[in-house]
């Protein structure tokens, strides 16, 4: 079907009556804007997607959703793989979305996905999706239509997993498995809702979701007991005193991860890396969980997001604006000490960044309660404890005095500063460039990394959907036809079984370890790279607020002084002439 620019134009004034014409035409505009876009032709991507937003505003009194430029970003994607029927589903479903007053999501549709998603990330894999629709008792090969409906990447976002639920439903219901009835079924508000096997769903919500939980507990077990240093910590500072190396450094990553680390090596109570920390301290740091809120909240023009934080104090609901506020306050107090960054803000965010926001703010938290001088602050235990933060800074007065004019340092605490503590300073602002730029890279490959697991699970996935899907349709023999069968075609079958199961089992692995990879050593590295750039900001801070500023006061003070000398003689130059002038009038 060739798409014209004046089937889809919409009057000025009169918006059209059919909606569901106007939903067509809104597709169509939007398919039109993204090929215009694919080919980067700017004008054409600009021109059809305002009349589409133009379109909608007017039929279904569309004037308020920050999305669209998401919605164009997605369907733009879709259309550069030569996907239009994913876009399509784009164009259908937020077009529904802008009758959101007319259709609901069921409830069960938020309960199954609350279960493969735990922490509101925005989307999951292609994998748990599978294994929800598994629990329908749906052909194998109906679920592999709807998975392959709705999704081309590794990776399903909440509204493609919301109309594979809806598609499972209409194949219970015996109806056709298509998006033109799905979105039927939202314009009439009567979206159908799958039977789920909840039981079946809750004991494979460990491969689904990331859970998260603490890590189990090593085995105990009774180390061999080694000389303890007779001082309490030592110097970490001192590094020009010569370190005592262990002759072999055992390899963790070789170890069984189900057996109790292997006893130190001699020597390795006074390690390199000792610091009066006590054994294990990283094993014992505090943890924060920000999940988010789906629903918005705040009025039509001020909607925002909100933020589960748990930590062991309970757990409080915070808006990102009150993670700048604590930030805020906390580098007003201590100018001088690490402060982590926040994440940045973005108008009309997705949900991948709103997924990395969640990420960051988790990170930002974690650094925070694990600060020695910070985790002690009122402030902080009042961001983690206080229901209503919005009411509670409205009631109190903050003070934000610098922490160096209230802290008074102890005689002890000025000997502990090493005489070189400049040269060392010096040092590590030399280094800090390259090791944030490396840190980065070493993000990004990790990044791609796990990207990779994650595309090869969903293949894994898609291949034993495929595999099912043959072994059903092959139920009896290929030549002599649906009567009879033969032990060589029931062979191939169990053949083919055994090696779907395999793979099935090979991309739960896989997408399990993608999983593990992406909450672990992923946050892992992008904390280590926060770290730096933290010490970045702290240069920063220092060369602005810790110089100096005698001589620059006495430059000051005498610029001062020489301009009121001047003020005061040019006004004393003005009396005399007055006074001058006086005179002479009374001699007149």
């Amino acid at each position: 079907m060739i798409l014209r620019q004046r089937d889809f134009d919409a009057p000025e004034s009169n918006p059209p009556a059919d909606t569901s014409a106007a939903t067509i035409a809104a597709e169509g505009l939007f398919i039109l804007s993204a090929g215009e876009a694919h080919v980067q032709n700017t004008t054409g991507a600009n021109y059809y997607s305002e009349r589409a937003v133009k379109l909608l505003s007017d039929t279904f009194n569309f004037a308020f959703n920050p999305s669209w430029e998401s919605i164009l970003s997605d369907a733009t994607s879709y259309y550069a793989i030569g996907d239009k029927n994913i876009a399509l589903i784009y164009g259908d479903y937020y077009a529904l979305q802008a009758r959101h007053t007319d259709a609901t999501i069921p409830d069960g549709y938020a309960t199954a996905y609350a279960a493969v998603d735990p922490m509101g990330s925005g989307d999951t894999s292609v994998n748990a999706l599978h294994r929800v629709l598994a629990t329908t008792d749906l052909p194998a090969a109906a679920i592999e239509r709807i998975v392959n409906l709705v999704s081309t990447r590794p990776r399903v976002s909440r509204l493609e997993f919301f109309i594979a639920l809806a598609l499972a439903g209409l194949a219970q219901a015996g109806k056709d498995v298509t998006i033109e009835q799905v979105a039927q079924a939202a314009q009439q508000n009567a979206l159908p809702e799958p039977s789920i096997d909840l039981t079946r769903l809750s004991t494979t919500t460990s491969t689904l979701g990331y859970n998260p939980s603490p890590p189990p507990a090593l085995p105990s077990f009774e180390p061999r007991p080694v000389p303890q240093r007779t001082q309490t910590y030592d110097d970490p500072w001192n590094t020009n005193s010569i370190v005592r190396r262990p002759t072999a450094v055992p390899d963790p990553f070789a170890a069984n991860y189900n057996e109790p680390p292997g006893n130190p090596p001699p020597g390795a109570g006074t390690s390199l890396l000792s610091s009066g920390l006590p054994t294990g301290w990283w094993r014992r740091q505090d943890s924060a969980i920000v999940t988010i809120i789906p629903e918005k909240q705040g009025f039509l023009l001020n909607r925002y997001f909100v933020y589960a934080v748990q930590t062991e104090r309970g757990v409080v609901q915070r808006r990102y604006s009150e993670f700048a506020w604590l930030w805020d306050c906390l580098i007003r107090r201590y100018p001088f000490r690490v402060v982590p960054s926040l994440p940045p803000k973005r108008i009309g965010p997705d949900d991948q960044f709103l997924e990395q926001r969640r990420r960051g703010l988790a990170r930002f938290l974690v650094s925070i309660l694990n600060h020695p001088i910070l985790s002690q602050d009122g402030l902080l235990s009042t961001f983690l404890t206080e229901p209503h933060l919005e009411i509670w800074r409205k009631q109190n007065s903050i003070s934000l005095e610098e922490e160096s004019l209230s802290k008074r340092v102890e005689r002890l605490e000025e000997m502990s500063v090493p005489g070189d503590c400049a040269e060392k300073l010096a040092a590590v602002r030399k280094k800090l460039p390259g090791l944030v730029d490396h840190w980065t890279r070493i993000s990004v490959i990790v990044d791609r990394l796990i990207k990779r697991r994650e595309g090869a699970a969903a293949d894994l996935t898609r291949l034993t959907m495929t595999l099912n899907s043959l072994t059903e349709h092959n139920t009896s023999c290929t030549l002599r036809g649906e009567s009879d069968d033969c032990d060589l075609c029931a062979g191939v079958r169990t053949g083919l079984g055994r090696v779907a199961a395999r793979t099935g089992g090979l991309g739960e692995e896989l997408d399990g370890r993608s999983r593990v990879l992406n909450s672990t050593l992923m946050e892992a590295v992008k904390s280590q790279r926060d770290l730096y750039l933290a010490f970045q900001a702290l240069f920063a801070r220092q060369d602005r607020l810790g110089g100096d500023t005698v001589d620059k006061l006495k430059k000051r003070v005498e610029t001062a002084g020489a301009k009121h000398i001047l003020i005061v003689n040019s006004l004393e130059g003005l009396q005399g002439a007055r006074l001058g002038q006086n005179k002479g009038t009374g001699r007149g």
